[in-house]
């Protein structure tokens, strides 16, 4: 029997490296400097607070974009789980049309939800689905999507970007999305109000007794983990991301994609699969000058399974594409809890 494939448009999803210690003034809004990509002290009232980006590449809207925000930065650990594609060890790196799968296992019996978030916006839910309906997983299982011998094979379709897979998984059954708002794509569902999806999402960490059929006696416990995916494009600027490879310790940068317009809001988002500390980002502008972009005194953690996101729903500073026009390189620097430090940079195209 002839086994079909499922190409996902938007794909499940990018970078280079540079980075000379310099320093850059935190500049104000108000500032008529002329500088590259640059930090931002954010004085607006609250409700302004999480104005983001102009949603013309997406689709999104700023209150959806920021609500899919809110659901990335999402990590708990109540119990250890396990997520990876078939090329974890690679940095989760692929080109246009390369076939992917996805494996999850845990420590403990869970009921466990795999959602991937697109670059284009939309939401798949990969697990459950038309294959196994039933989502509990039992401690030590390994569940593989697509599993041997179905009759499908997910592949990743263009253009180059960034997909975020997360894993969402519970020790009691708990309702994470709308049946309702859940429409058939070939043996997965996609979901169709994306923003109520959100919404949906963020009740297990906004209000997890209300989203879970937990007692007194089994008291919710929740887990949620992430994969960013990166699927190349045809040239290195392409997909505006970026991956470090040293021995086993694998680091990620990105962001949501590589162009953006003058004045447009930036989020940059990392990811390693050892416990580290980010302790400097960096741009190199395209006008040659570099810009220190994490506030002095400022240490973000990135753990295994999480990803952080600068700035994050807590910071009062926006990072800004400023003048001039060209290619500016981000480069980040990791310090692990041994000492060691790694760099990972990713370039993105500022256009007027």
């Amino acid at each position: 029997m002839k086994r079909r494939s499922m190409v996902f448009p938007g794909v499940f999803l990018f970078f280079c490296v540079l980075a000379a210690p310099v320093f850059a003034d935190v500049l104000p809004r108000t500032t008529t400097a002329t500088r590259d990509i640059m930090l931002v002290e954010e004085f607006e009232e609250k409700e302004e607070q999480t104005a983001v980006a102009s949603p013309v590449w997406t689709g999104m809207d700023g209150e959806e974009q920021a609500a899919r925000l809110g659901v990335e930065e999402m990590h708990k650990t109540d119990f250890s789980v396990s997520l990876s594609s078939g090329k974890s060890a690679q940095g989760d790196v692929y080109e246009i049309g390369d076939k992917i799968e996805f494996t999850f296992t845990s420590d403990k019996d869970c009921y466990v939800t795999l959602l991937d978030f697109t670059p284009s916006g939309k939401i798949y839910v990969l697990f459950p689905n038309k294959w196994v309906s039933n989502n509990f997983v039992k401690a030590g299982e390994s569940v593989v999507v697509p599993a041997a011998g179905q009759q499908f094979a997910m592949k990743l379709g263009g253009p180059a970007g960034v997909d975020i897979v997360k894993a969402i998984a519970t020790n009691v059954e708990t309702k994470i999305l709308d049946p309702e708002n859940q429409k058939l794509f070939g043996p997965f569902s996609v979901l169709e109000d994306p923003k109520v999806a959100t919404r949906d999402i963020m009740l297990i960490e906004e209000e997890p007794e209300a989203a879970a059929a937990a007692s007194p006696e089994t008291p919710l416990e929740w887990t949620a983990a992430s994969l960013a995916v990166f699927t190349k494009g045809d040239s290195p600027e392409k997909g505006g991301f970026g991956v470090s490879i040293e021995g086993n310790w694998i680091a990620k940068i990105w962001a949501d994609r590589d162009a953006f317009l003058t004045g447009e809001s930036i989020f940059v988002k990392l990811q390693s699969n050892r416990p580290a500390t980010l302790v400097s980002l960096v741009n190199t502008g395209a006008s040659g000058r570099e810009n220190i972009l994490l506030p002095e005194g400022v240490e973000k953690s990135v753990l295994p399974g999480a990803i952080a996101i600068l700035p994050g729903k807590q910071d009062k500073w926006k990072l800004i594409a400023a003048t001039e026009p060209g290619v500016d390189v981000l480069t980040a620097v990791l310090r692990d809890e041994s000492g060691a430090e790694m760099k990972v940079s990713f370039s993105i195209t500022v256009e007027e």
